[in-house]
């Protein structure tokens, strides 16, 4: 990724915290315990991790030769296969 790319997510990545700020400090009426903040940090990485772990699933299946078949393409041999 370049660095062009890398500093348009990191902007848009602060921009969209800064959203969910405003968004929460304007709800003054609501408030949000210990637990509930406990709930949310374990949401956000249990989502985090599972789709991390789907990616890793991607490249495996992908390096493995398991979508071949599945993307119409002709099969190809091991011995045709370049290392």
């Amino acid at each position: 990724m370049s660095k062009l790319g890398i500093a348009v997510a990191a902007a848009l990545a602060i921009a969209a915290m800064g959203v969910a700020w405003q968004a929460w400090r304007s709800m003054a009426d609501v408030e949000i315990g210990t637990a509930g903040t406990i709930a949310m940090i374990l949401g956000a990485l249990a989502t985090i991790g599972l789709g991390g772990g789907l990616v890793a699933l991607l490249f495996i299946s992908n390096r493995r030769g398991f979508d071949d078949a599945a993307g119409g393409r002709p099969e190809v041999k091991d011995r045709e296969r370049p290392d």
